[in-house]
């Protein structure tokens, strides 16, 4: 009879992402049995377990990169502009947790290394871009990264031990040890270089929506009642036109101003049309820049631009209700009428035109 630390054969363990029904079960797992706990997996984010015969031997987590790492910057080499430009390309192995279990040798590195074989191309899937690096943080109070080591981990050193609150850092003394594996065998040279290397996997486009002039009128009447809070010196756009263009980017997925001004420059003239926006002595529409709407987003009254927004869609929900006729009436954009068409208030607000997408891009 087999002993039980040996009875599990590594080359037949499998790393597979979760499925919807199986998270709570993961993260209630993750909560009881790692250190740290679970009360969050910062920004896009991937959750993977690992079976052997169908049964879960560990879970893994990852989020998004941390914002500011000395080691790993300097290990890049690159500037704090492409920085900020392709800080998504990384991601961050915020969890690894060995299920309690039999424990067999190589068993935790060969996880590891099954993980990361899929990794990009899971996440190019699930969040329309793929990775160039990962990352991980390591207490070497608890963990030797022995497991890193052996799945051919970078370790590049320690931290200094701050960790982000809110908006500012705050120094907690707990310094970890930064390891890091790249995805593509010119990993800093994609990350740091001045010109767009060929394998820098391209960003994700927020989709785009359309509208019929009758929505457009009836959504330009609704935020018209919004007082301008702009000064009258320097006006190059009504106000409506602008939070016409912000919402319907809003509405499309985009979350800050950088996204939503992209969303802008991709406008086709009949939205231009439909939403008013300036049109120049030769008759041609000017779109409005990014920084135009990030400085209307700091002055706009949120809960004002909610409440329109709200009406608005809720307007179109009841339309899309009453059958194929009214449903003609209704915004269509890839991420459908129904996701998008929802009153701004209860549980099935969709994400992506709820109230904190307004402010989480007014905040940017």
């Amino acid at each position: 009879m087999k002993d039980a630390e040996t009875a599990i054969e590594l080359s037949r363990v499998q790393v597979r992402l979760i499925v919807p029904g199986e998270r709570a079960t993961w993260d209630e797992l993750m909560r009881e049995h790692h250190y740290l706990g679970l009360k969050a997996l910062v920004g896009r984010s991937l959750r993977y377990v690992a079976q052997y015969e169908g049964r879960w031997l560990a879970l893994l987590g990852w989020a998004s990169a941390a914002l500011k790492c000395a080691p790993r910057d300097a290990w890049i080499g690159w500037s704090g502009a492409l920085q900020w430009q392709r800080l998504r390309l990384i991601a961050n192995n915020s969890r690894f947790l060995l299920l309690p279990g039999p424990r067999v040798k190589n068993l935790a590195s060969r996880i590891l290394g099954l993980n990361l074989a899929r990794l990009s191309e899971d996440w190019e899937r699930v969040h329309g871009h793929g990775l160039v690096l990962a990352e991980t943080f390591i207490d070497p109070s608890r963990f030797a990264g022995t497991c890193y080591r052996a799945a051919n981990w970078l370790e590049l050193g320690a931290t200094r031990g701050f960790a982000k609150s809110n908006r500012t850092y705050v120094q907690h003394g707990a310094a970890k040890r930064i390891w890091l594996f790249p995805l593509h065998p010119k990993a800093a040279e994609v990350l740091s270089g001045a010109w767009p290397h060929p394998d820098l996997p391209q960003p994700d486009r927020t989709p785009m929506m359309t509208l019929t002039d009758a929505q457009a009128q009836e959504l330009l009447s609704r935020i018209g009642r919004i007082e301008d809070v702009r000064a009258r010196r320097g006006r190059r756009h009504s106000q409506r036109s602008l939070l016409a263009c912000i919402l319907c980017a809003v509405i499309s997925g985009a979350k800050g101003s950088t996204e939503i001004g992209e969303w802008i420059e991709r406008m086709s003239p009949t939205m231009l049309r439909q939403l008013r926006c300036r049109r120049t002595a030769a008759g041609e529409y000017q779109r409005p820049s990014e920084s135009t709407v990030r400085r209307l987003l700091q002055k706009i009254p949120v809960e004002s631009l909610e409440q329109e927004l709200g009406g608005w869609l809720h307007t179109q929900a009841a339309r899309a209700a009453q059958g194929p006729q009214a449903k003609k009436n209704t915004p269509r954009s890839p991420l459908t009428a129904k996701r998008c068409a929802a009153p701004m208030t209860g549980k099935n607000r969709p994400e992506r035109c709820s109230p904190s997408s307004i402010k989480t891009a007014g905040s940017s």
